[in-house]
């Protein structure tokens, strides 16, 4: 028998295009090899309607309910819907032996016979081995959406990466379910998907992104022992009791500490600390800094948006030393005015930007420091360009940080940590914390003792 994950991938990925309309909340059944919706016709909702919700057109569904030119619609029946985007031709050298059933947004994909070229069916889920690692992704893809998010786009780059690492040790012969649930932005449909008794138990959850949906998935992963790997996240407020939950980005205060530490390193540093009366809260991970340089015993000196702008350098900056300019907003728009103070002062004074990791894509001039999560340069094997563009039909995005690699490595990272875990034993510890991925490398630290886990690889970077 051979796997059908490369299928998986081509749906996905589609989802902004065809697959939208297709991708709803119906079973699925197989008849005579073709792939339909059971739709049960709600009220006021006409033949027209269908058609346009399904991607579908009308003689399609008259020709697979040829009933309904007799006796019409009628409210609560039960029709077919074809399911044309579910059904795609692939070749078997492009899939791995022995991978496992993959399941996409609830509906299951059985297994299917060995020949040169076949169909994919989309049907009922096959007997679980005790070797199968399950995942769960949460992700609000918004695949519903008439118009899509454009801010939406980098989870969709993030999936592409989590089904490129699923395909890897597929092909190894490792077996993965996956199980994706679109999720949108609130905490409703986690509600709703927590609750519902058909929830299927996981090894481990990949997301959600914002800090409500995370709060209450929390608190199920800690009922249930499963892990729940934070991607987007900076500070989940349940990490220091929490141990199943891995963050991947660092805290605010492990990056204020790391580069505090960096820079003690370094005598020859002055840090200008810079207020800016326009902001009355200094943003937490600022006041962060701040204290870490203070508990650091770290050279600084405090001046002002309003003296910098007449000219008054003195006092603040010192002669001799480079002078980190830190200021207390994480908003450049803030600081365009004073960029040219800066500038005209720096040929007496070594002067250099603390700098947010997003502003890198920003005109600056001066030189910079900051701190990443990701290398500054990552070597991209051409193995993994040319098997993406293959699985997507599309080059991948060329924005840094590259969301696609993001979720490749961490998701190769907690394959490998399941894989690790004795007869799926998840309350055993992490016992492989570290990983060199392709764009960021990964260590994970225990919080406390009864909390989870926070990844604390960071990157101090000039430019």
């Amino acid at each position: 028998m051979k796997g059908i994950f490369v299928f998986i991938i081509c749906i996905v990925i589609s989802l902004s295009s065809s697959f939208a309309q297709s991708h709803l909340p119906y079973p699925l059944d197989t008849i005579d090899g073709k792939i339909y919706y059971l739709y049960t016709i709600e009220r006021g909702i006409g033949l027209y309607r269908i058609g346009v919700n399904f991607g579908v057109s009308q003689e399609d569904i008259l020709a697979a309910n040829p009933q309904i030119q007799k006796t019409g619609l009628h409210f609560k029946e039960t029709i077919l819907i074809p399911a044309k985007e579910l059904t795609l031709e692939i070749k078997t050298d492009t899939i791995a032996e022995e991978s496992s059933v993959t399941t996409i947004f609830g509906e299951d994909i059985p297994e299917v016979e060995d020949n040169d070229s076949m169909q994919i069916e989309m049907g009922h889920l096959l007997g679980r081995s005790e070797d199968t690692i399950r995942l769960a992704v949460m992700l609000p893809l918004q695949a519903d959406a008439i118009q899509r998010d454009k801010s939406m786009d980098r989870f969709y780059d993030f999936y592409a990466g989590i089904l490129m690492a699923v395909n890897k040790e597929q092909q190894q012969g490792q077996r993965i379910e996956v199980y994706t649930y679109d999720i949108g932005k609130t905490t409703q449909k986690i509600e709703e998907l927590l609750t519902d008794s058909t929830w299927t138990k996981v090894d481990a959850i990949i997301g959600p992104a914002y800090n409500q949906q995370v709060a209450m998935v929390s608190d199920f992963v800690q009922r249930d022992s499963t892990w729940l790997l934070v991607p987007f996240l900076s500070n989940v407020s349940t990490i220091e009791s929490n141990p199943y939950i891995i963050q991947f980005n660092p805290s605010t205060a492990t990056e204020a500490n790391t580069f505090a530490s960096h820079l003690k390193e370094d005598s020859a540093i002055n840090c200008v600390l810079i207020e800016n009366s326009g902001d009355e809260n200094i943003p937490q991970s600022i006041a962060q800094l701040h204290h870490a340089l203070k508990e650091n015993n770290i050279s600084t000196t405090t001046t002002s948006i309003r003296k910098i702008l007449a000219d008054s350098l003195e006092g603040a900056f010192v002669e001799g030393k480079e002078n980190i300019v830190i200021f207390n907003t994480e908003k450049y728009n803030n600081l365009q005015g004073i960029m040219p103070h800066l500038l005209k002062g720096y040929s007496k004074y070594h002067i250099t930007l603390y700098s947010q990791y997003s502003w890198q894509d920003e005109k600056i001039i001066l030189p910079q420091i900051y701190t990443s999560v990701f290398k500054q340069h990552c070597s991209i094997p051409s193995s993994y360009e040319q098997m993406y563009q293959e699985i997507f039909g599309h080059k991948r995005a060329s924005s840094h940080p590259y969301y696609d690699l993001l979720g490749y490595d961490l998701t190769s990272h907690l394959l490998h940590m399941l894989q690790q875990a004795t007869g799926r034993d998840r309350q055993t510890s992490i016992k492989q914390r570290s990983w060199h991925g392709i764009q960021a490398n990964i260590h994970y630290n225990k919080t406390s003792s009864q909390g989870g886990y926070e990844n604390n690889v960071i990157h101090i970077i000039r430019k």
